[in-house]
């Protein structure tokens, strides 16, 4: 089973005690996140409830959770289900992605610094083999962004960002068949990163630009020829 993708909360004080909704929100998050529960796939309440080990009124608030972060969607006389992203959703996402991390790119430029984070994440990325599962490469490329988004000193810009973050991180787990393998990965972001040390703010706006519209365009792709085979199955 591949290893679990961690979407931290936004940096702000949290009580430790974690409640049964709670427990059962993570589980489903993993299991989505993981790749176990595919696009469409419908969260039959009694199976579900009796699946985590908890009360039916439980799991309909762990999915409520999940649906507010975009994880889950409700759909009209089908229930809860993993979000099938239509072209505009993805084109949307990464709309405001872009928005969110080119900001952020300018200020931390501004500011002269080169986030460590971000720098031990390209490390990681590079170092991958090119037998490295999918899951091994989606987490130090998040960790990559969010130490962007961390290091540009915006409270208000980081909050938007950890609120598209589920979604994604969904993309992304959705993504592997554009990639052939994790050097792919890694280069894209050493050079981003060159960019940033180089404090050519130019250079990083146009790079971080295509790099967000290429992952775009791959997402959209891989959903147009899922489509395809699923109209030839039937």
């Amino acid at each position: 089973m591949p290893k679990a993708i961690e979407i931290p909360s936004p940096p702000e004080f949290r009580i430790a005690t974690v409640s049964t909704v709670e427990a059962a929100a993570k589980a489903i998050r993993d299991l989505i996140l993981d790749g176990e529960l595919a696009p469409g796939t419908r969260l039959r309440e009694n199976d579900f409830a009796e699946r985590l080990g908890v009360a039916r009124h439980s799991f309909r608030a762990a999915t409520q959770i999940l649906i507010s972060e975009g994880l889950l969607r409700r759909e009209p006389n089908r229930g809860v289900q993993v979000p099938v992203f239509s072209q505009e959703d993805v084109e949307d996402i990464f709309k405001l992605r872009a928005a969110l991390e080119v900001e952020a790119v300018r200020l931390v430029i501004n500011d002269g610094t080169v986030p460590a984070e971000a720098s031990a994440a390209v490390t990681e990325l590079s170092g991958l083999s090119a037998e490295a599962p999918w899951s091994d490469v989606v987490e130090p490329d998040l960790r990559f962004h969010r130490a962007i988004i961390d290091a540009a000193g915006s409270r208000r810009l980081q909050r938007s960002y950890y609120g598209l973050q589920s979604e994604i991180v969904l993309c992304m787990v959705q993504l592997q068949p554009a990639y052939d393998h994790p050097a792919q990965v890694a280069a894209e972001h050493e050079e981003l990163l060159a960019a940033i040390e180089a404090r050519d703010a130019e250079r990083a706006e146009r790079l971080w630009r295509v790099h967000l519209d290429e992952a775009a365009a791959n997402q959209i792709k891989a959903l147009s020829t899922a489509y395809q085979t699923n109209e030839e199955d039937e």
